[in-house]
């Protein structure tokens, strides 16, 4: 069971996903280094546009006229943006896409924003309580439950749960050891 990163937007009822974070300038002709927020790279080299939430909450419309890596840095050069100091106001602003763009994921694997608020419960019916965050370490993700102000870790194992991505609910066969 995979969890792909793609943080929900800061504004907890969005539609949108964030699949990216723009850094400082590259070069002179105005391309900003980006670190991406998603596993599908190559997304950013297909976008037409993109929405940057920039630091003061503003959002602009930016068309993507080019994205290539540098190594294993993402670089991109937006429409109209031409100098090093036309992105000053892009430093550290967020790109977001509508979630229908979000890439189809293969079968038991998931979004962080599809997980997070997902109601767990045992396989008794027992509320375990909503998952707040999804933690992403070698081997495999460790989804954060609060459990009345408690913080419970569950490995999100196959072997362990259920997920079911309609009822926004997953089922763990035990809590034992994890509580």
């Amino acid at each position: 069971m995979a969890t792909q990163p793609n943080p929900q937007d800061p504004d907890s009822g969005s539609d949108e996903v964030a699949i990216g974070k723009l850094h400082k300038p590259r070069g002179f002709r105005g391309e900003v280094f980006c670190q991406p927020l998603t596993d599908f790279v190559e997304r950013f080299a297909e976008l037409g546009t993109v929405t940057a939430i920039l630091q003061s909450g503003c959002r602009e419309k930016l068309m993507v006229e080019n994205a290539r890596l540098y190594g294993n840095r993402l670089a991109i050069k937006f429409k109209g943006i031409d100098t090093p100091e036309a992105t000053a106001i892009l430093r550290n602003a967020q790109l977001v896409v509508p979630k229908h763009e979000t890439y189809h994921l293969p079968e038991n694997t998931f979004y962080v924003y599809e997980v997070v608020g997902m109601v767990v419960e045992t396989e008794q019916g027992e509320i375990v309580g909503l998952v707040k965050d999804v933690l992403s370490i070698p081997g495999n993700d460790v989804y954060v439950v609060d459990r009345r102000g408690e913080e419970v870790l569950i490995p999100a194992v196959r072997d362990l749960m259920t997920v079911d991505r309609e009822a926004r609910k997953i089922v763990v066969q035990s809590l034992e050891g994890l509580v």
